[in-house]
């Protein structure tokens, strides 16, 4: 029906692709909206399909409504999983207002363990009810951390704990954690502690269980060998894909280094473990019926590992996508590179909409893309004569695609770039596989008791000179870019040129060069824009800090920061919402300064500062803002009577008893009151 509709696998994926996308916007329709769109489309699919068959001329129209009809289920598929559409999800039960310190009842079931922090450890929950009701959808749970009862995947999970809402984060431009959880398809978070709750093992199975299961046997194993705590974390991330006992030190090591990717068990590990597989498996061959069962061997490995692995998106992509390439591979069928991405990535999207919105999702098709469509050209550039010089090669090109295509996401995401990145590849991926294949043998030899003492050495000898390669390579930080202006116009305009580059065709070169050139055309023209606007910026910002007062004053990429703390020179740039803020802005320069007592932004609105001294002009003098600071001693209502503010800031160096107290009293005089503790960060209005 795709040949006789004109259609082709790759156009189809991505109009579904994009059905997704909206399927996120809020409309503002209800549910049967969507549910009828679709099936009217689907009856116009039948009709259209059905003249279009005696009346050649109304093939376009069929093509048009199948493309329109795909959208739509990508669409109503994203509605479904989205809680204001789901009638029984938790969030429809709630009060208008939930008290701070108001504990509810659940009951729900651990479908798997998360990292955990310094303080708490995070178990992601399927809420089953919620105050004695039956409900749906998920909720980050979390207990202090050790506290002695281990929580399982597929546990039963009952008792008490607070419900929080994530909250939106306090300064500019610092990490939204709440937007971050949203994508998990999660909104709330319970907190609780051990003695409030009532873990029971439950009898049904889960693959997510399984694998926490057997990555828990085989962490208790290999400790049972002489690998030390780095060790330990590098061959948990690269086998079992956990990367949560890697210190944060050596996991930024390996992000200097470019070559944080395989760290991640991603399409680079499940790759590998498949030609592993298939050298495995060639004796199925010789036996009747042979192709099938060595297929069926290659799709237990690849899944058992994804088991393994935890099921991240990556792994799930990855076990998808080759999963299909097996498939073709085994059945001897020519299989476009591209259709199966596409595919695999319509499957996990059905699956789950939420996957297009992780950065490792898009982070990882963004890299495959690249390397199928841009490395083979690439390689034509130099042709090697000799085997060693050809391998060099073809990880050098594999590397520079891989990096171009993820270049965009990773700059807009961690304002970054690895300039060692293909020193860092040509050192560390041949021996990938060696690491990979070795680290299996020592899993499977210690779950079997018997792992000599002199393989386990020199694997840990292997694991020790990885860490070495990348510590030498993160050490030259000259050649690592950190902290790069990088816009979201700058993102999607530079999108735009990977594209032109991945869909050019040299059988329309007339197209493909205009495309490349006005893309081209585009990234030059929003670069030099938005470096305009980043040098004609200007901004007044009153930071949440506690127990202390920031005001930063943004002029072009120069910040005057106004605290009461002092800090050393050299450590300004390193505070964290400073570290934030400077790098989404395009600061160069901040420099440190003690509180003014008034400010002037323009004539019309003036700055006063109201510190401990709880001393003010009491005559002719009305400043627009007043910012309570250091708790002073005051009658809020004389000085509201007296100096006749329109606007009050009270940030976090108050006590929040005295900020509960000044906002009714703000509110009694209508008098607009914010408070960075609730609010966050004060941005003055640009007049």
């Amino acid at each position: 029906m795709m040949k006789y509709a004109n259609l082709s696998l790759l156009q189809v994926c991505i109009v579904f692709f994009i059905g997704i996308w909206l399927g996120f916007t809020d409309f503002g329709f209800t549910y049967s909206v969507y549910f009828y769109l679709s099936l009217s489309l689907f009856v116009l699919f039948i009709i259209s399909f059905l003249m279009s068959r005696s009346h050649s001329k109304l093939k376009l129209v069929f093509s048009s409504i199948a493309l329109l009809l795909v959208c739509s289920l990508g669409l109503i598929k994203t509605k479904t999983h989205l809680p204001k559409h789901q009638k029984a999800h938790f969030t429809h039960k709630l009060p208008k207002v939930l008290l701070q310190d108001e504990y509810i009842s659940f009951e729900g079931k651990v479908v798997k363990t998360l990292k955990p922090n310094a303080y708490k450890d995070k178990f992601e929950v399927d809420l089953q009810s919620l105050n004695g009701q039956a409900v749906s959808g998920k909720v980050l749970f979390q207990i202090p951390v050790s506290s002695g009862t281990p929580i399982k995947s597929n546990s039963k999970l009952s008792g008490f704990g607070q419900l929080k809402a994530f909250q939106d984060p306090q300064n500019p431009q610092q990490f939204n954690y709440k937007d971050y959880m949203a994508t998990q398809q999660m909104s709330h978070v319970i907190d609780s502690k051990i003695h409030e709750i009532v873990v029971e093992k439950q009898a049904v199975f889960s693959f997510v269980g399984l694998g926490e299961k057997a990555r828990q046997n085989i962490k208790e194993s290999l400790q049972n060998h002489n690998f030390t705590k780095e060790q330990m974390g590098i061959i948990q991330a690269l086998l079992l894909g956990q990367k949560q006992d890697i210190d944060p030190e050596t996991y930024d090591r390996f992000s200097k280094a470019g070559v944080v990717h395989i760290l991640a068990v991603s399409g680079l590990h499940v790759g590998i473990i498949l030609i592993i597989l298939r050298f495995l498996s060639r004796g199925f061959l010789r036996f009747k019926h042979g192709r099938f069962y060595r297929g069926g061997f290659v799709l237990v490995g690849i899944w058992g590992f994804a088991t393994l692995a935890g099921f991240s998106p990556s792994v799930l992509r990855a076990a998808v996508m080759f999963s299909f390439l097996s498939f073709a591979l085994n059945n001897r069928r020519k299989t476009s590179a591209i259709n199966t991405l596409a595919m695999s990535a319509v499957f996990l999207l059905m699956f789950n909409p939420y996957f297009i919105f992780q950065v490792g999702f898009q982070l990882s098709y963004l890299a495959v893309v690249s390397i199928v469509t841009l490395q083979s050209r690439l390689s034509k550039i130099y042709r090697p004569k000799f085997w060693l010089d050809r391998k060099i090669w073809d990880i050098i090109t594999v590397t520079i695609t891989a990096q171009l295509g993820v270049l965009p996401l990773s700059l807009y995401y961690f304002h970054q770039f690895p300039g060692l990145f293909i020193l860092s590849n040509l050192l560390i991926l041949p021996g990938l596989g060696i690491l990979l294949g070795g680290g299996i043998l020592m899993i499977l030899l210690s779950l079997t008791d018997s792992l000599p003492d002199f393989l386990s050495s020199l694997y840990g000898y292997l694991l020790d000179l990885l860490l070495a390669i990348v510590n030498w390579i993160s050490s030259k930080e000259d050649l690592v870019f950190s902290d790069i202006y990088f816009t979201k116009s700058m993102l999607i305009t530079s999108i735009l040129l990977l594209f032109s580059l991945i869909l050019w065709n040299s059988r329309r070169k007339l197209l493909s060069y205009s495309l490349l050139n006005l893309s081209l055309l585009a990234v030059i023209v929003i670069t030099h824009l938005e470096f305009r606007n980043q040098l004609q910026q200007k901004e007044h910002v009153i930071f949440q800090t506690y127990r202390t007062s920031q005001l930063g004053i943004l002029n072009g990429s120069f910040l005057n920061l106004y605290s009461d703390k002092t800090y050393p020179k050299d450590s300004i740039m390193g505070i964290y919402h400073i570290k934030n803020y400077k790098t989404l802005k395009g600061v160069d320069t901040v420099e440190l300064k003690g509180f003014k007592s008034i400010y002037k932004f323009n004539e019309h609105r003036a700055f006063f500062v109201l510190d401990s001294t709880a001393v003010y002009p009491k005559q002719g003098f009305e400043p627009y803002y007043v910012l309570l600071k250091n708790s002073p001693n005051i009658n809020l209502d004389r000085v509201i009577s007296e100096i006749k503010p329109k606007q009050i800031i009270a940030d976090g160096s108050n006590y929040k008893s005295d900020v509960e107290r000044w906002q009714n009293t703000a509110r009694t005089f209508n008098v607009k009151f914010h408070s960075t503790w609730e609010n966050g960060a004060f941005i003055f209005p640009k007049d």
